[in-house]
This record gives structure tokens, C-alpha cells and sequence, in this order.
């Protein structure tokens, strides 16, 4: 694994103290601004550092949770026998061999789902390039995709107006 990969949970619990603790301000001043929360809790000491001023919402942590909520937890929508998900953001992908170029949108969102699911995925921050792969009951790598990491924030948005307009129960 790499550093990146492995700050994610690191990431996560910012988030969520983030989170928490803004909500937590404006109970006790609600004219706050989010600017000034956001100076205030990147100034805040940090375990093993002196401030947390590297904190930014837009990080790994926030996609990886947000893929979990939308792909993962809610599997049931994606193993029906068809979908009408647009897949605007298709062409933003990389499939790398030995991913079939022609994979059905379905297919992809099955696998893409498996890779959240199964911790499949490595990030690179060099290249802002995100990797999920997955592998079959073989023990065989049968599906790899790449994404930038703007690009793949396009992409959860994507799913998730899909799901807030067309799959949540009304």
C-alpha cells in the first residue's frame, strides 16, 4: 500500500471531526461563518503535529466514504438485471487491460462496486489518479479501471444524483 491509501482512515476521522465540531460551533454561536470554523480548525493542535492547516474537505477520505454510502451499502440496486444510470462520465475512465472497453454500464458498476467493497484500489497523488480493480472467485484479476481524481468526483456526484432522483424510495 501507499501512503495516500493508507491515510484514508486518517482522512476520514478529519472529516468527520470536521463535521461534528462544526456542528457542535454553531449550536454555541450560530452566526459563525464556515470560513472562520474552517481558519479556526485548521489551527486547532493535531495529534502529532502542531496545527491540522494541511486539512481540505475535497480529500480521499471524503471519496472514499462517499463511493461506501452510495455503491456499497446500497448493493441491491446494483445487481438488478439492468440499469438506467446515464454513465456521463464514462469516457473519464482509463479501462486497462484486461477490462473489455464495451463493458456493459451495469458490469462496470457491479465491479467498480466489488473494488470499493473489497478495499481494491490504490491513489496515487502524483498523478491525481485514482486504480480499482477486481478479483473474480478464481483469484483472477478480471476488471481495472483508472481515474483522475477531479474525474472521479464527477463521477460520485454522478451516482449520486442517480441515486437521490432515481432509486431512493420516494
Amino acid at each position: 500500500m501507499n501512503k495516500e491509501r493508507d491515510d484514508i482512515p486518517l482522512w476520514t476521522w478529519l472529516n468527520g471531526q470536521f463535521l461534528f465540531q462544526f456542528q457542535e460551533e454553531l449550536e454555541k454561536n450560530p452566526s459563525k461563518t464556515i470560513s472562520e470554523f474552517f481558519n479556526d480548525f485548521c489551527n486547532e493542535p493535531f495529534p502529532g503535529s502542531n496545527k491540522c492547516n494541511f486539512y481540505q474537505t475535497k480529500n480521499q477520505g471524503t471519496i472514499i466514504i462517499l463511493l461506501y454510502g452510495l455503491m456499497v451499502i446500497p448493493k441491491e440496486i446494483w445487481e438488478k438485471t439492468n440499469t438506467n444510470f446515464p454513465f456521463k462520465t464514462k469516457e473519464k475512465f482509463t479501462f486497462n487491460p484486461p477490462t473489455d472497453t464495451n463493458i456493459s454500464t451495469l458490469e462496470f458498476l457491479r465491479l467498480f462496486r466489488n473494488s470499493i467493497a473489497h478495499a481494491n484500489f490504490s491513489l496515487d497523488t502524483n498523478t491525481e489518479k485514482w486504480t480499482f480493480w477486481n478479483i473474480n472467485r478464481s483469484n483472477i484479476k478480471n476488471f481495472e479501471v483508472s481515474v483522475k481524481h477531479f474525474d472521479l468526483g464527477l463521477f460520485t456526484a454522478e451516482i449520486g444524483k442517480y441515486y437521490l432522483n432515481d432509486v431512493r424510495p420516494k
